[in-house]
């Protein structure tokens, strides 16, 4: 539930010879098919992908889908892997609530809780519950319905773009560490960088840091 809103902060901390090109995530489509869309996007192009959060999952399947298409890969705050059995439900009752009742929209309090103890600043929740405000309730269905349900892309490492990045939060309780960590002993060629703190959303938490390793990492 993320839109432009999230790299504001970043953009004015990339080199002058990075383009930020944001892609929105269409709605009802599951994973092969939003691959097929991002494939026909690019029209033939090869590109350098960043995703954050559930995008960052979209641009691991992409890249394994279409490895011709991606140049390199970084992806922020998110393990691709499957999700718990107790997410699976969780978001099963949620979806059936939210079709009966319809979408009130992400609390306060659940906001900050996407934050860092040290970034729960009015600022940055209010860009968190703008952002969920602006997608709505359709966007909402939309994900949970079609993109719930996920593959542990671990097994596939190794194809994955010689200049992959993964960057995270140690605390983060959405993204799994073991994983991260499983993975770059599988492939020492990826490069896994953990921040301190508890934020998921290090992209309005961390601009500067998370914008000097995405320079680095677009010279590679």
């Amino acid at each position: 539930m993320c839109n432009e809103k999230l790299w504001a902060q970043v953009l004015s901390y990339l080199h002058s010879s990075v383009e930020l090109v944001y892609l929105n995530i269409p709605r009802e489509k599951n994973f092969d098919e939003l691959a097929e869309h991002f494939n026909k996007l690019f029209a033939g192009d090869s590109v350098n992908l960043v995703g954050f959060s559930l995008g960052g999952y979209i641009a691991t399947y992409f890249s394994l889908r279409y490895p011709q298409r991606v140049n390199k890969l970084f992806v922020i705050s998110n393990s691709p892997t499957s999700l718990s059995s107790a997410e699976l439900n969780q978001r099963k009752d949620t979806l059936q609530l939210v079709k009966k009742y319809g979408y009130k929209g992400i609390s306060r309090h659940r906001a900050k809780t996407l934050l860092d103890a040290g970034s729960q600043i009015d600022r940055l929740t209010d860009i968190i519950l703008e952002m969920d405000n602006d997608l709505g309730e359709a966007e909402f269905i939309s994900q949970y319905q079609y993109t719930s349900n996920r593959m542990d892309l671990s097994a596939r490492v190794n194809e994955l773009p010689r200049h992959t990045c993964f960057y995270y939060s140690v605390g983060d309780s959405l993204v799994s560490a073991q994983w991260l960590n499983e993975i770059s002993k599988a492939n020492p060629k990826l490069s896994v960088i953990s921040t301190a703190g508890s934020g998921h959303m290090l992209p309005l938490e961390k601009p500067r840091e998370l914008a000097e390793y995405l320079n680095d990492w677009a010279q590679l």
